[in-house]
């Protein structure tokens, strides 16, 4: 009896071969798995954090809005989201970017655990992002002095901003002069900081470190730890912004106190429960801050010290201009292989500012980097990762800076290419699902072993 032609066309080379294409990876090294600590995140991609104005009312506490963004860029293929900044004491709360998450007392734990709950139903891993306070960067409605390593004023350069600053600034000359007149708290000016005493250090890295446990206890996967961009652990690892006389300032090894005694409170009190990394820039670029060969060797006592991980950025918000750049950046992959120098083997570094998928696939390719993060790409199109491992074209952020410009004067951030941002909350598909038949309920609970030993009294 003679074959069916249905049978022979299944054997047929050119549909075998129709059929492998399909399945082809692309940048394979992307999406390779990588250990954080005892963490195990899907591939290599990063959605970096970012201020984002949606909790609103500056109480600190998550909406429905907040969980359906991180769910869209979870669903997208994201291997790892770090939270917005969290603000982690109640004095650092009083001085926020324009409105932040807080994170000091068990009233925000199930905010939190939301954000959690909803990020690892669509595969995908979490890291809350958590600050002791933005020093001189930050803003009191009231004008009340912000506490900071020393008493000297924050204010942008203009020449230091990115092109599409300069650009609505040049449209809007008499806006931009209230911007910068004082009067309007904005990311461009600031009030009068207050030196910090010594006391309030002491005390606010204690209530810091039990903050973080708080966060462990949600479920979050990990902690990054917030020292770039000049914020308060970065105002005193700089000689710009730190002009101290005492044990935390002059010398590098007393600039870096702060941050160390952060880093040691913090895993003396959740031990090795979760992972612990920390965020910095890799040069401040400002003739009188603090440069990469200063950086690099923070990073390499924190490596000496256990850190998990070391994410990379740059500039701060008086060099605007490298913290946002208007292409693409690979200097930054310079700065992150110099890190990755004097780190152990099995400490990663995320580098940032790639957004085109073959500059950070060679990246990682060749070493130099091992994970990469992205910023405004990710709000321009959630699904980025699931693009780039199809192949399939992506919306690219158009480095306007449209999105930093809002939050700038205190909105929320939108995007020119991406109209469904800030509006995720609307959209079904975006929803948590509901939970597998038979899973549990609880978070991770931390094993006896990863956790610090309590202390006889």
């Amino acid at each position: 009896m003679p074959k069916s032609k249905r049978s022979i066309a299944k054997k047929a080379p050119g549909k075998k071969h129709n059929a492998s294409r399909t399945k082809k990876a692309y940048y394979p090294e992307l999406f390779k798995p990588i250990k954080i600590g005892n963490r195990e995140i899907k591939n290599r991609i990063v959605m970096a954090p970012m201020n984002t104005l949606f909790s609103m009312d500056n109480k600190g506490y998550v909406n429905e809005q907040i969980l359906a963004y991180y769910a869209a860029r979870a669903k997208g293929g994201t291997g790892l989201i770090i939270t917005e900044c969290i603000l982690g004491t109640k004095l650092a709360s009083k001085f926020p970017y324009t409105t932040n998450l807080h994170c000091y007392n068990t009233t925000h734990i199930p905010g939190l655990s939301e954000i959690a709950d909803t990020i690892h139903a669509h595969d995908c891993k979490v890291f809350a992002q958590m600050s002791i306070g933005f020093g001189r960067q930050g803003h009191s409605p009231d004008h009340e002095s912000p506490p900071a390593p020393s008493a000297i004023p924050y204010q942008t350069d203009p020449m230091l901003m990115p092109k599409g600053f300069l650009e609505f600034f040049a449209e809007h000359m008499e806006f931009a002069g209230l911007l910068m007149s004082g009067r309007y708290p904005s990311m461009a000016r600031a009030d009068m900081p207050r030196e910090i005493t010594k006391e309030e250090i002491k005390s606010e890295i204690e209530e810091f470190a039990e903050s973080c446990v708080l966060v462990a206890v949600t479920g979050i996967d990990g902690i990054e730890l917030h020292a770039p961009h000049g914020y308060l652990e970065h105002q005193f690892l700089s000689p710009r912004s730190n002009k101290r006389t005492d044990e935390y300032g002059g010398s590098l090894e007393n600039r870096m106190r702060f941050v160390v005694e952060i880093y040691e409170a913090v895993r003396a009190a959740i031990g090795h429960s979760i992972p612990v990394g920390i965020r910095l820039s890799g040069d401040e670029h400002m003739p009188d801050g603090i440069h990469h060969d200063e950086l690099k060797q923070v990073v390499k006592r924190l490596g000496e010290m256990g850190v998990d991980y070391v994410h990379l950025s740059d500039g701060s918000y008086e060099a605007l201009k490298h913290f946002f750049p208007d292409e693409e950046n690979l200097h930054l992959v310079e700065e992150a292989e110099s890190f990755k120098s004097v780190l152990p083997k099995d400490v990663p570094v995320i580098s940032v500012s790639l957004h085109d998928p073959k500059n950070a696939s060679e990246a990682i390719k060749k070493g130099r980097i091992d994970m990469v993060s992205l910023g405004r790409q990710m709000l321009c199109d959630p699904e980025w990762a699931n693009k780039v491992k199809k192949g399939r074209a992506f919306k690219k952020c158009l480095r306007c800076c449209d999105c930093l410009m809002r939050t700038a004067i205190g909105l929320p951030v939108q995007c020119r290419v991406n109209k469904d941002l800030g509006r995720e909350r609307y959209m079904s598909e975006y929803w948590r699902p509901q939970r597998p038949k038979g899973t549990g309920v609880l978070p991770q609970i931390p094993k006896a072993e990863d956790l610090p030993k309590l202390q006889d009294s």
